[in-house]
């Protein structure tokens, strides 16, 4: 894999770009001394929807001990506030082993208990809203991976102003696309990095495969792959209810000219759907398809499975990727990014605080926990998580792959995920456009663009 000799270096400046303000001050220094290990939207949610697979992996042996800290948590802390509250997201399967963890820690530094409940992507998207709009909190604390659908809630009354909770300047996210009318309404967890195509360095190493420099080389390289015996497809065509497409979607938009540009143009409205560029990366999606490089769908959990096999060596994922149980050694990943790509996805988990939770200041209590140094580095040291503290030390990161993901992120510009940003009704049809697309690519690619145009404008218009 390239750029392992350079995993301890220090990156040196805070890339802060649009909504997403994401800065490596967070990633730097990374380690690969130690294989210890155990990720839109997304799935985390962020893009891992919940849907992981269950078992146990060496990473479970984590000591997740309270006492194992990096600094001082940043929040209020927990003042002798006690009381027991919910939450409720998307981790499932070793992704809420691994999350159980960090509230085993939370409980441990304060006087509240905690029950988490997991949800699938469509039930906190959809159920959560409908218990707003009933005056219902259908947890303490809810996370939330859309920085859109939190402004909209925000506006709406529904959530509760936690900006005294944390301070921007120990974070590598910017408050700014939580922010409404100039309160701060959720606080950041998890960070997904969504680098490009992962594959196993013992599979490329057997058949004698390499990573692509260019276009060219990746479509050879699929044909390579295509070839050899046992393969079903070069990629994997993860699903959930959607996202996971959007994700490799997005990839090929970011590869087009002034790519990262392309991305943050469609989020603000400055470029519309009907962009050539638009147009050229769904053709080139589609001739992969006409090629029979993507896999039938599945769900994203489970092509995991396919993957390690090698029945389905590439699959375009993020950096929750080592975290799943189906990677049985994470240490034989590899990643690349999109040919050409001149911007890398990165998305937040924030967690929010109903309107109408009983228990906001023991929610506020576990919040200001949750997300310092200590209690991040919990789920760190098992793998699959990139922290948004900045003051958390980063000998956490336990897996030379992960090392090596901000190394590559300071090659090109940080964009915010296309459709966590603009939210619904575009996130919505966006998936449901390329579930089409995949069920049937040889249909008139056109259709899919006006509508996706419309949809764009439909939303800019209800944000505004």
């Amino acid at each position: 894999m390239s750029g392992m000799s350079e995993n301890n270096r220090d990156l040196d400046r805070r890339t802060l770009l649009g909504s997403i303000g994401v800065s490596f001050v967070a990633l730097a220094g990374c380690t690969g001394d130690d294989d210890d290990t155990t990720e839109d939207d997304e799935p985390g949610m962020s893009d891992d929807e919940g849907d992981a697979s269950d078992g146990d992996t060496d990473a479970g042996e984590g000591d997740g001990n309270a006492g194992d800290s990096d600094g001082d948590s940043d929040g209020e802390g927990g003042g002798g506030v006690s009381g027991s509250i919910d939450v409720t997201g998307v981790w499932a399967g070793q992704e809420e082993e691994n999350f159980r963890m960090v509230i085993d820690h939370v409980q441990s530094q304060t006087d509240v208990e905690i029950e988490y409940h997991p949800r699938t992507t469509d039930a906190l998207l959809t159920g959560t809203l409908m218990d707003y709009e009933s005056g219902t909190a259908p947890a303490d604390i809810v996370v939330m991976p859309s920085p859109a659908r939190i402004r909209s809630d925000a506006r709406n009354g529904h959530l509760e102003p936690v900006g005294d909770v944390w301070d921007p300047a120990n974070y590598a996210v910017e408050p700014d696309q939580v922010t409404v009318d100039g309160e701060v309404y959720a606080v950041p967890f998890k960070m997904d990095l969504k680098p490009g195509f992962w594959y196993r360095q013992s599979f490329f190493e057997e058949h004698g495969l390499s990573e692509p420099e260019d276009y060219d080389e990746f479509l050879d390289l699929l044909a390579e792959i295509d070839g050899i015996e046992g393969v079903d497809a070069p990629i994997a065509s993860g699903n959930g209810d959607g996202w996971p497409l959007s994700d490799v979607t997005e990839g090929f938009f970011l590869r087009q000219e002034n790519g990262d540009e392309l991305q943050q143009g469609l989020i603000s409205g400055e470029v519309d759907f009907t962009d050539e560029r638009v147009q050229t990366a769904f053709e080139e999606i589609q001739q992969l398809h006409q090629e029979g490089y993507f896999s039938q769908q599945r769900d994203f959990g489970v092509q995991y499975e396919y993957f390690w096999d090698n029945q389905l060596p590439l699959y375009f994922m993020g950096s929750f990727t080592t975290g799943f149980d189906a990677i049985q050694e994470p240490e034989d990943l590899g990643v690349f990014m999109m040919p050409g790509a001149q911007g890398m996805v990165a998305s937040v988990n924030w967690f929010t605080i109903p309107t109408y939770s009983d228990n906001v200041e023991a929610a506020k209590a576990a919040l200001s926990e949750f997300i310092s140094p200590e209690g991040q580095r919990v789920w760190a040291k098992q793998g699959g998580f990139i922290a948004s503290s900045n003051q958390m030390s980063a000998d956490a990161y336990q897996l030379e792959v992960m090392a090596q993901l901000p190394q590559m992120a300071d090659q090109v510009t940080i964009v915010p995920d296309l459709d966590d940003a603009l939210g619904n009704p575009f996130q919505q049809e966006f998936w449901s456009q390329l579930k089409g697309l995949w069920s049937d690519p040889d249909q008139d690619l056109s259709s899919i663009i006006e509508r996706l145009d419309e949809v764009q404008d439909e939303t800019l218009t209800h944000e505004e």
